[in-house]
C-alpha cells in the first residue's frame, strides 16, 4: 500500500503532463496555418538582378551580357526619356541566335532596340565576348545620342596621350572623360584594357545620376 502511494503522485502528474500537451497539440492543429506565398515572377527577377549586380562587381573583365545587363538596371526606369534608335541589323528573334536561354536575353534585346549595343551582321550578339574600355566608352556614346536634350552632348577637346587626335575612338573617348564616367590614368586611357564589372557599375551609377540632374 505504501509502495503504491509513492508511485501514485508521480503517475498523476506524467496523466496530467501528458493531458495537457495533447490538449494544447489539438488546439495548434485547430488553429489556421498561415499559408506562404510563392515568390513573383517579379520579385524573383529583382532577387536575381541584386545577385547578378554583386556577382559582377567582382568581376575583372565583363562580358557584352553583363554591359547588356547594367544598361538596362542602370536605366530601365528612365526609358520614357530615350528616343529608340534600332540597330543597323535586324534584331528579330531569329536573327539572334546565340542569347536565347540567357539569364541576360531580356536586357540584351532591350539594349539591341534602343540601339544602345548592336548585333552583327551574321545575326549574332556574342554575349561572351569581354568588353574593352573604348567599346564601354562608344556604347555611352550611343546612349547620350538617344537623349535629345542631355547636355553632356557636347564633345570638347582633351589630350589623351594614348590616342591622337585622328584616331576613329578619339571623339568618344574624349566624351566619357570630359563627363567623368571614365577616367584618363597619368593622360593615358589605356582604350584596350578589360572593363572591370566594378569600374562597369561605377560608370553608369554616374551616368545616371547625370540623368537625374
Amino acid at each position: 500500500m505504501k509502495r503504491f502511494m509513492k508511485i501514485l503522485p508521480k503517475n498523476v502528474s506524467s496523466f496530467i503532463t501528458g493531458s495537457i500537451t495533447g490538449f494544447l497539440i489539438c488546439i495548434a492543429g485547430c488553429m489556421p496555418v498561415k499559408k506562404v506565398e510563392p515568390p513573383t515572377s517579379s520579385q524573383l527577377k529583382r532577387q536575381w538582378e541584386k545577385d547578378n549586380l554583386l556577382n559582377l562587381l567582382s568581376k575583372d573583365r565583363v562580358k557584352r551580357k553583363d554591359i547588356a545587363f547594367f544598361l538596362v538596371y542602370y536605366l530601365n526606369d528612365l526609358l520614357p526619356f530615350f528616343e529608340k534608335q534600332p540597330s543597323l541589323y535586324p534584331i528579330g528573334d531569329k536573327r539572334i541566335k546565340d542569347i536565347k536561354g540567357l539569364n541576360e536575353e531580356t536586357y540584351i534585346v532591350k539594349a539591341l532596340k534602343m540601339g544602345w549595343m548592336s548585333n552583327f551582321p551574321d545575326g549574332k550578339f556574342y554575349p561572351d565576348d569581354k568588353i574593352k574600355r573604348f567599346q564601354l566608352a562608344i556604347i555611352l556614346f550611343r546612349v547620350s545620342k538617344t537623349l535629345p536634350f542631355f547636355s553632356g552632348n557636347n564633345v570638347g577637346y582633351c589630350e589623351i596621350k594614348d590616342v591622337p587626335y585622328s584616331d576613329y575612338t578619339y571623339k568618344v573617348l574624349s566624351f566619357v572623360v570630359l563627363n567623368n564616367l571614365l577616367t584618363l590614368e597619368d593622360g593615358f586611357f589605356f582604350k584596350d584594357k578589360s572593363v572591370t564589372g566594378r569600374e562597369a557599375a561605377k560608370c553608369f551609377s554616374k551616368f545616371r545620376k547625370m540623368l537625374k540632374k
